[in-house]
């Protein structure tokens, strides 16, 4: 029996396995697919994130200092608050390299293995697994489902599964002369939400957006716009879809069993992205593990501290940051054209200075801090009286913790 199974191998899972095997713990983790960070991902990650988890330099496609806004309108801005904010990065790449790390601490890992079943008793889990040769039943003294969005492993153990949730499509173009990220708005490219086209190296780049319906409709139509505008060769990969959640589960813990990542709804709803707050939560379910481990207490109750944690982290960038979505996703073509012309016009980009650096993860900082400023908050004001009055408030609530 293994002191832990990690079911799956993406950020959180290798994660908390590198922790607690570093510790000296017994650990397993499986994943379903044969190669570890295989998953659909713009990789774009914080300064904050790759100071804290850093990546091998080789993994660092092109750091970022500022991006092109392009409206309904067909207007197009450049966004830049000086210095870099975020870094492209090689997610596959990334992912393996943490892999990797917790197989030198003595992690275990058992790829092309499906985790179907997980059945908590008083003493131990079990968990079913199936591969191309048959099935298989594994036992730990704890379990930490790390199994990403769609998965019904959370469900099936009770802590429920997100409600909300957006789709997203991506594909790997070729597209030599792209040197910079390309955001787009606006409800004909991705209603409610956004678009993007990303450089990554040797001439490629990403193409993806996000929408609540037709995302794979959506996209196809954005790359036969980037290729009449020359801006795109050709498609080398995809394009493909998946899931992210906008809001975590009614639970994160349970008897002998943490949720981890984005089946726990650990995503900034701003964005979709998932990458740091999925490190930093897993940070916390290793913590929280480790402690049950040394008072031998794996009950709901002794692991309800991990949920208290990582919600003292991101509770308010959560709630913020939905408010925020929402409203997004109201607006239509010419308020989303009149805000963004607003905020080039009167010089955002200057009132918030540097801030944006450390809030690319924290966006709650930057939402409020643009909410304040008088132009802006006239603007907004205008097209929602509600938002400008109930985000600042949500924002300065409680803060953020990032201990």
């Amino acid at each position: 029996m293994n002191d832990v199974i990690v079911i799956g191998a993406g950020p959180a899972g290798n994660n908390t396995a590198y922790r607690l095997a570093s510790l000296g713990h017994d650990v397993l983790v499986a994943d379903w697919r044969q190669n570890v960070g295989d998953k659909l991902c713009t990789g774009i990650v914080g300064t904050e994130c790759i100071d804290r988890y850093p990546p091998h330099p080789d993994l660092i496609y092109k750091s970022v200092r500022s991006a092109r806004l392009v409206t309904p309108d067909g207007r197009t801005s450049e966004l830049s608050v000086g210095g870099v904010q975020a870094h492209i990065i090689d997610r596959v790449g990334y992912v393996a390299s943490m892999a990797e790390k917790a197989k030198d601490a003595g992690a275990a890992y058992l790829l092309g293995s499906r985790a179907t079943e997980v059945t908590v008793k008083e003493d131990r889990c079990q968990v079913r697994f199936t591969t191309g040769s048959g099935q298989w039943t594994g036992e730990a003294k704890a379990v930490v489902l790390a199994s990403g969005f769609g998965s019904e492993l959370s469900f099936k153990a009770g802590l429920g599964r997100p409600d909300d949730y957006v789709g997203a499509a991506q594909a790997e173009v070729e597209a030599p002369e792209i040197d910079r990220i390309s955001i787009y708005v606006g409800r004909s490219v991705a209603p409610g939400f956004f678009a993007w086209l990303v450089p990554t190296s040797n001439g490629r780049a990403l193409v993806g957006l996000l929408a609540r319906h037709r995302a794979m409709e959506h996209l196809d139509g954005l790359i036969a716009q980037l290729k009449s505008e020359g801006k795109i060769a050709d498609v080398l990969r995809g394009p493909s879809k998946w899931g992210i959640p906008l809001k975590p589960p009614s639970r994160t813990y349970g008897h002998r069993i943490l949720a981890v990542g984005d089946v726990a709804g650990q995503v900034k709803p701003t964005t979709g992205g998932g990458i740091y707050y999925a490190l930093l939560s897993s940070d916390a379910a290793s913590d929280c593990l480790e402690d049950a481990f040394k008072r031998n207490d794996f009950s709901t109750g002794s692991l309800s501290t991990y949920e208290r944690k990582w919600k003292s982290l991101l509770s308010k960038e959560l709630k913020v940051g939905s408010l925020a979505r929402r409203f997004f996703e109201s607006l239509d073509d010419n308020q989303i054209s009149y805000l963004a012309n607003a905020v080039v016009a009167n010089g955002l980009s200057s009132h918030l200075g540097g801030s944006l650096m450390p809030s690319f993860d924290w966006h709650s900082r930057a939402i409020t801090k643009a909410l304040s400023y008088p132009p802006l908050s006239k603007a907004l004001t205008l097209v929602s009286p509600v938002l400008a009055g109930v985000v600042p408030h949500a924002a300065n609530a409680s803060p953020t913790r990032r201990d």
